[in-house]
Parts: structure tokens; sequence; C-alpha cells
């Protein structure tokens, strides 16, 4: 979401954008028209794949024609996954800034000359809260800034006809209380805890634990399913994906719950703050950047009695929940701030004042 909020409010009269990518997901229709796309390869054809075997990388090539069919002055490369990209701006002798979103759990997908590759020739590296900053700067980079992620907060427009129905889905009463996570549906995302969590919740207490996201077709998946299908005292749903109703999804739910081992930042921290949902955290690393008293509560990390006694104090607290200081919260990470900042971050490397 990210890249989409930057090219949809950059301003116009200081930097002209495209967007290069591996696969035409759904949100490239929603780019204004005014930026160009451009597609590499993500999957090889049959051809590329004999192509690649005889010494012609197919997306080192596709990018080298991009380059020559837009002229960048400046490539900015939004994951720790793409190495390549970062070896071709080199070669290239294009300046690149690599945004990094990612802690220590995912530098374990990247082989160490390639993450090497990215702390040494990126000629600035963006991290996305002050826990990958650090690492960042532990791993020898030199030029680290922080650029906090945004959200467009005009967009978060729940339909309150489907919140009431969400509920009635859920059985949730109006003296029940609705908890909800939103992520994929992996380890590191806390996907297996949530039967864990119910079961230090007392079925007098009323409460359901709700999962938003797509869950992957794995044994972990399998696992948890099975557990929260013999639980007797928390109901435990799993919504799947809601990219349209997404927001109604997060309003029917009294809090939020972020159940990651380990987290970046964590955007939904944002959503829910704005939408006035206190929030229950493990120190997962970014939520405590975030997280203040008032707005929720930080447990330490795999503290999972703690968690779940944090989410019944909530419960009996939230007619008190001050919802104004929480959308203050939220105000610091809106778009319009969000973009402000990535601008003078871009405009002083340009001029050199990169400090």
């Amino acid at each position: 979401m990210l890249i989409y909020y930057i090219l949809k409010y950059l301003d116009r009269s200081k930097f002209e954008a495209g967007l290069v990518c591996f696969a035409e997901g759904e949100l490239i229709l929603d780019l204004p028209a005014d930026i160009p796309v451009f597609i590499a390869p993500g999957k090889f054809s049959f051809s590329q794949k004999v192509a690649f075997h005889l010494g012609f990388h197919p997306i080192h090539r596709a990018i080298k024609k991009i380059s020559r069919d837009f002229q960048a002055d400046l490539w900015y490369v939004n994951t720790v996954m793409l190495t390549d990209v970062i070896k071709i701006a080199k070669e290239l002798s294009i300046p690149v800034i690599s945004h990094i979103h990612e802690l220590s759990a995912m530098y374990s997908q990247v082989n160490s000359h390639d993450f090497e590759t990215i702390i040494k020739d990126s000629d600035l590296l963006v991290g996305c809260s002050d826990i990958v900053c650090k690492c960042l700067t532990e791993a020898g980079g030199k030029t680290v800034r922080r650029l906090y992620p945004f959200v467009d907060l005009d967009e978060i427009a729940p339909d309150q006809e489907k919140v009431r129905k969400i509920r009635q889905e859920w059985g949730a009463g109006p003296t029940d209380f609705v908890w909800m996570m939103s992520g994929t549906s992996s380890e590191r995302k806390g996907f297996d805890l949530l039967p864990d969590i119910a079961l230090q919740i007392p079925k007098n207490a009323r409460v359901h634990l709700v999962w938003v996201g797509s869950l992957s077709n794995d044994g972990l998946v399998y696992w948890t399913k099975k557990r929260c299908e013999q639980l007797k005292n928390v109901k435990v749903h799993l919504a799947g994906p809601q990219k349209e109703d997404y927001y109604s999804y997060m309003e029917a739910a009294d809090g939020f719950m972020l159940t990651s081992r380990q987290e970046p930042f964590g955007m939904v921290l944002v959503e829910a703050a704005w939408l006035g949902k206190p929030i229950v955290s493990f120190a997962s690393g970014g939520p405590t950047e975030f997280i203040t008293p008032g707005l929720g509560t930080i447990v330490p990390n795999l503290d999972i009695p703690l968690f779940a006694e944090s989410i019944l104090q909530w419960n009996n607290k939230l007619s008190s929940f001050d919802k104004d200081f929480s959308r203050k919260k939220a105000l610091a990470y809106s778009v319009e701030k969000g973009v402000f900042h990535w601008q003078n971050i871009i405009e002083n490397f340009t001029t050199g004042k990169n400090i």
C-alpha cells in the first residue's frame, strides 16, 4: 500500500514516477492514469526458461529495457527481497534507495551475499520503524532514515449496516466482546497462537476471536483450525480476506489484537486506532513505538496468559476508552503527513542533504 499511496499523492510539480512490478496485482487498476506501469516477468515462459539457462536472464533483460524506455534518475526498491534490482542499478550507475519493511525473521530468506548487497550497494536505506533502522545500522548501513507507514484515513469508512450483519454472522450479542487480528496465516504473525490465547479466556467472558486474512494451504493452518474447532470456551472465526468490507469487519470488533511474534511496525495499528479500538500486542518490535498508555497494552513477547488477561481487562473498561485520543494518535500517520515526509527524504537525497 505504501507505494500505491506515494504514487497517488505524489507532488506532480516536483516528481515524475513510473512503477515496475513482477505481477499484475489488483492495485494496479487503482493507480493514477499518469503513472506508467511496466511488468517484468515474475514467472518465466518456456522460452524465457531456455534463455535463462543460456545465460540471458529474463528479469535483467526486462528491467534494462524498461530503464531505457523510462529513464529514471533514481530507483526506489520497496522490499528486502529484490537484490537483483539493486545489482542492475549499480551496473547502470543509477542511484538506488531501498525501503526495508522487514525484521530478522525475513532476513533468513535472503542469502548473506544478497543481504550484503542491499546494505552496501543501496545509496540510502529507509526503515519503517526505529527497530528496523537499528537492524540496518547493525548490519553496516551507513545512511539510514526512518519513515513510519502511513494510511489514507479518509478511506476508512465502515458500512454500519454491514457491521451489524457481520456481528450477527458471528453470533456476537450486545454483551459479547469481539477481538480481531488481521494478517497472513503465518507463524510470524502468530496465527497458531489463536487457540492458545482462547484457552486462557474463561467461557463466561463471552469473547470471540476473529482472524481476517488469507489462509495458507499448509500444515500450520490445518493444525490450528483443528485446534480451534475443539475449543469450548471461546468462539474463533476465520473470516478469510475481506478487501471490500475490511473496515466494516474491523469496526465490528471491540478491540484489536496483534499476535505477531515479530512485527516491523504494523499499519493495522493505525487503522485500529483511527476506529477507536483498544489494542493488545506482544512486544514484537515496532508496536512498542506506536502503542502508548491509554491506547492499548504491550505484553512481553509470547506471554500468552498476560495477553488474554489484557483483553479481559480492556473488556471491562471499553466504555471509558478515549476514542478521541486514539484518533489523534492515528492522525500522525495520515497519508498526507507520510507522503510529505517521504518527499522530504527524496529531496534531501537528491540535493545531497542526507543527514
